[in-house]
């Protein structure tokens, strides 16, 4: 693991350090690190998820409360409901491991 973390943070000071030696050749650039940029892109996946994770929730009460006591759609409802939730955890997991990456890569 920690050979990993190695590899990830020197690929990424590299490709770090080649983007700021292109930018320095009088480019107007802003410089942003790859850590940056994993970063943001994680933040902007965890807001979609959740968002899509909201929608689906009120969408399985709305199944759940027309199911009509009907015990076939009451069962998709409620998975419907703990998939949502379940997608929710595996964002906010994932979430936490990129957090962990880019700060690693930061250092």
């Amino acid at each position: 693991m920690s050979s990993l973390v190695v590899l990830l943070g020197t690929a990424a000071s590299n490709i770090t350090a080649g983007a700021n030696q292109a930018c320095a050749s009088g480019a107007n650039c802003n410089n942003v690190s790859l850590a940056h940029i994993f970063a943001n892109v994680a933040n902007f996946l965890t807001i979609l998820i959740g968002a899509l994770s909201v929608i689906m929730i009120i969408l399985g009460g709305l199944r759940y409360v027309t199911s009509n006591g009907d015990s076939k759609n009451v069962t998709a409802a409620k998975d419907t409901i703990m998939y949502a939730i379940i997608g929710v955890i595996v964002a906010i997991v994932a979430y936490a491991i990129v957090q962990f990456v880019t700060t690693t890569i930061g250092k």
